[in-house]
């Protein structure tokens, strides 16, 4: 993989939505860390070559599910207690900026979550999720739910949270904390 390589590939998916597309080698999807590694190895599409996806163990995903859902509620706690870090480095810039940035780090947190969420099933015994609306027709929790649907109503709940970004940091901390706490009853049982 090169620059010339990667730059003549830029306008291949260019406006086309809906679509989360990494390019990505096979020594490279070996390296990435298992909680990100599930996508791929559940939702990829090969375009050249060919991939076998290492094995998942259980007690590896137990791990990197639990490391995932630790470091969401870490971001969401670091940004509960400090805020949108309002008049710290940003001079020169719209006022609405560091409110705007929070709320968009903390959609990016609840696109980990729905990640989180998806891996989650595996350990349930059940397949992958490859989509949203799969994920969602098998959550009954409604915090679980609403997280879901910040990811699929972003456009309508920006502005909301860019005022106040409080309701969705705390929602996904509970429902980090859950999965933590399903996932040292998981392991209490084994």
């Amino acid at each position: 993989m090169d620059d010339e390589t990667l730059s003549s590939m830029r306008g291949v998916f260019e406006g086309r939505r809906g679509w989360s597309t990494y390019v990505k080698t096979e020594e490279e999807l070996r390296q990435y860390p298992l909680t990100g590694r599930l996508q791929f190895q559940h939702g990829i599409k090969t375009l050249h070559g060919s991939f076998t996806p290492p094995k998942v163990t259980r007690d590896n995903l137990i791990e990197d599910l639990r490391r995932a859902a630790v470091d969401i509620q870490h971001e969401c706690r670091y940004r509960l207690i400090h805020g949108s870090g309002a008049g710290m480095m940003y001079e020169g810039l719209d006022p609405a900026y560091p409110r705007m940035r929070t709320a968009r780090w903390m959609y990016y947190q609840a696109k980990l979550a729905v990640l989180a969420l998806k891996a989650r099933e595996l350990l349930r015994g059940q397949p992958y999720p490859e989509t949203r609306d799969e994920l969602r027709e098998r959550l009954t929790a409604e915090d679980e739910l609403a997280i879901v649907d910040v990811i699929d109503l972003w456009a309508e709940l920006r502005a909301g949270f860019e005022e106040d970004f409080t309701p969705l940091a705390l929602q996904l901390d509970a429902v980090m904390r859950g999965v933590v706490a399903e996932l040292d009853a998981e392991q209490g049982r084994r």
